[in-house]
């Protein structure tokens, strides 16, 4: 044991001085401890709706003019903040039992930012820049809207891979659950339910937490201050780097703004704002989701589809 401290503070040593272990750890820390309570609540509320919202309700809130169905799609969200990494079997089965495609998709895209969660850690985590929540909002209202508009006009049919190809039967949140259950189960079960895969989550989604909060501490610190000023203030360098950061370390929707925050000191806004849109719509959890739920060519085409549009979006905000 003493083997492995001594290993690890000479390898710390060699690579950072304690003043800047110090550093990192009072950046780490300051991120996980104001993201996880958004985190907890975030994972109860999708666990509820998970039990407790059917899939039939929210078709029936759903209109049958295609614009305005995209449109009340965007939205859908502030009434059922569900979390993204569960967002692609509950979308699976909306197309199942009838939503249009693209409406389902607007849904997939656009609820797990535009949620009254996620604009209150967004607000917590940019304090004094109330700004920053209406532009992520907005720029996801953007992208899902015009994912759905393209979605309408180049595809047709439902875009699902044939049921030989999916086998599943397995439970909670962030799993697939394509299953028909008869048995309703009772209130006292569901509650149970909504704790077991609200733990299971929380648990989920803490471990990529605290991964990202670790990059990006550690980039803070080890990262030469010139070189982050001059990729964050480059605005196409800014934007493909967070977009990369995003995709990789996966994190929740309602924690990530406070990594974003912790680079807002070098980075530009466009490319945290991009940074807090692409996350929670496709990033590498997501992807491997949709590519065993739809058809390669139509995830290929969505996610091209999204970096094109959050791009826009950060260069649109760079220029504001």
């Amino acid at each position: 044991m003493d083997l492995i401290v001594s290993i690890i503070s000479s390898t710390v040593s060699t690579v950072m001085s304690w003043n800047d272990f110090i550093n990192f750890k009072i950046i780490l820390l300051s991120i996980v401890i104001e993201a996880f309570p958004f985190l907890i609540l975030s994972v109860m509320v999708s666990a509820m709706l998970s039990h407790f919202v059917s899939e039939s309700r929210i078709r029936s809130m759903l209109p049958k003019n295609k614009f305005l169905s995209l449109i009340m799609a965007c939205f859908l969200g502030i009434l059922f903040p569900v979390c993204d990494c569960g967002m692609v079997p509950i979308v699976r089965r909306l197309v199942l039992k009838g939503v249009p495609l693209p409406t389902a998709i607007v849904f997939m895209l656009a609820a797990p930012i535009i949620n009254p969660i996620v604009g209150a850690a967004t607000a917590f985590a940019f304090r004094n820049h109330i700004e920053v929540v209406f532009l992520r909002l907005g720029a996801a209202f953007f992208v899902a809207l015009f994912a759905g508009l393209f979605i309408n006009f180049f595809f047709i049919g439902n875009q699902l891979k044939k049921a030989g190809e999916i086998h599943s039967h397995t439970h909670g949140c962030c799993h697939d659950t394509t299953d028909n259950h008869l048995i309703e189960p009772s209130f006292l079960n569901k509650i149970i339910f909504t704790f077991r895969d609200a733990s299971n989550e929380f648990f989920e989604m803490g471990k990529f937490l605290l991964i990202g909060a670790m990059l990006g501490s550690l980039s803070q610190i080890l990262l030469p201050h010139a070189m982050l000023l001059t990729l964050g203030q480059n605005s196409f360098l800014s934007t493909g780097f967070m977009m990369l950061f995003a995709f990789f370390i996966s994190v929740c929707s309602s924690a990530d703004a406070f990594i974003a925050a912790s680079f807002s000191t070098s980075f530009s806004l466009g490319s945290l704002i991009t940074f807090m849109v692409l996350g929670p719509m496709i990033d590498l959890k997501n992807l491997l989701m949709l590519l065993y739920t739809f058809r390669t060519r139509f995830v290929i085409w969505l996610t091209l589809m999204i970096i094109l549009l959050c791009s826009s979006a950060a260069y649109v905000i760079n220029h504001l």
